[in-house]
């Protein structure tokens, strides 16, 4: 089975940016909700990104009947049951389709995260790379379908450890799954910045052996997802919104329009920033390492026969226009020679120019 970013058919380097649009298309009736879903779509074109992603969910297949409320959500001003938020946020089954043409329409990916089998079963016609949220990773029912499609998986981890990871990872991997991507994660709405935790992509890219990604839940636009790039993200999840006065549970966190744009584009400078890794000459440095690079030059003309002495007719130099010289570390070996050629003023010397 071909891994994940090759399954994808992610270019080398090139990082995978979905933007999150979640429950945000919710706007109160079925016409308003689709034009709000097509908006988020065209706001997730315009700004660059990759793929705009939804989440597909039932209350009953998500939490128990007498949950209660959230003391998260109280917080933020919401007081309903989580059931009952739930039931209101629930995207009906008949939208899904007319999202992904969308999406199709506008040349973005359709994605969505499904809650249960039978949400995923509504998702898995129109997209071509599923995503697990953070608190669906122990979903083994959900996750043994989603593996038997075949098709590339992102997995959140957030509020998980490593045990939880191991669990998933081979629950999927013993119902034949496709390529893996583990994304950090802090599953904390808005998350401090001073909660993300970022060196844990190395952490998971190493103990797991697979391409990492971060799902960024904090407000700032550009911090997060620009050090993710850094430290090897190859997938960024970023929520975003029309506006942060919108009613509803995900707005306040998420990013706006021209933010999300300002950060695909932050990520795009970050890819071409981080380079190949390999510590080389570089293409723009080589005018400057012929320039300005030290070298044994001469200082005054030196006709052959003369000695070469350091600090009289030759020294540690940058040559400039003129011919760079031999390394400075031989300077004590060439000190006290005899010059074998006529060496003009700045010319560096060379191999040979001396006995």
């Amino acid at each position: 089975m071909k891994g994940f970013c090759e399954q994808l058919g992610l270019p080398e380097g090139h990082v995978f940016v979905i933007g999150e649009a979640g429950s945000n298309w919710r706007m109160g009736t079925p016409e308003r909700d689709l034009k709000m879903g097509f908006e988020l779509i065209d706001v997730a074109v315009d700004a660059g990104c990759d793929a705009v992603k939804f989440q597909v969910y039932r209350p009953e297949t998500v939490y128990v009947p007498n949950a209660g409320g959230s003391d998260y959500l109280a917080q933020n001003g919401i007081s309903e049951s989580i059931t009952d938020i739930f039931r209101d946020l629930s995207m009906p089954y008949e939208m899904i389709p007319q999202l992904a043409e969308r999406c199709r329409d506008r040349g973005i990916v359709f994605m969505a995260s499904a809650f249960s089998v039978r949400d995923a079963g509504q998702v898995d016609p129109h997209t071509p790379v599923h995503k697990v949220a953070s608190y669906e990773i122990s979903h083994v029912r959900l996750l043994e379908y989603l593996a038997s499609t075949g098709k590339p998986l992102i997995l959140s981890t957030g509020a998980c450890d490593p045990e939880d990871i191991e669990i998933a990872l081979k629950c999927l991997g013993d119902a034949g799954g496709g390529g893996v991507c583990l994304m950090q994660c802090t599953a904390s709405y808005p998350a401090e910045v001073a909660s993300l935790n970022l060196l844990a992509l190395s952490t998971l890219a190493e103990q797991f052996g697979l391409p990492v990604g971060l799902s960024d839940h904090s407000r700032d636009p550009v911090l997060a997802p620009v050090m993710a790039v850094a430290l090897g993200a190859r997938v960024i999840e970023k929520h975003y919104t029309l506006s942060n006065l919108l009613p509803g549970p995900d707005h306040a966190f998420a990013v706006e329009p021209a933010e999300l744009k300002t950060m695909v584009a932050a990520i795009r400078q970050a890819e071409q920033a981080r380079g190949s890794g390999v510590k080389e000459v570089l293409p723009a440095e080589r005018e400057l390492r012929f320039y300005a690079r030290r070298g044994l030059q001469v200082t005054c003309r030196v006709e052959p026969g003369a000695v070469l002495e350091e600090g009289v007719n030759f020294d540690i130099l940058r040559p400039g226009k003129q011919r760079l010289g031999i390394h400075p570390r031989m300077i004590e070996h060439v000190g006290g020679r005899r010059a074998t050629r006529r060496i003009e003023i700045g010319d560096g010397i060379q191999e040979g120019d001396y006995e």
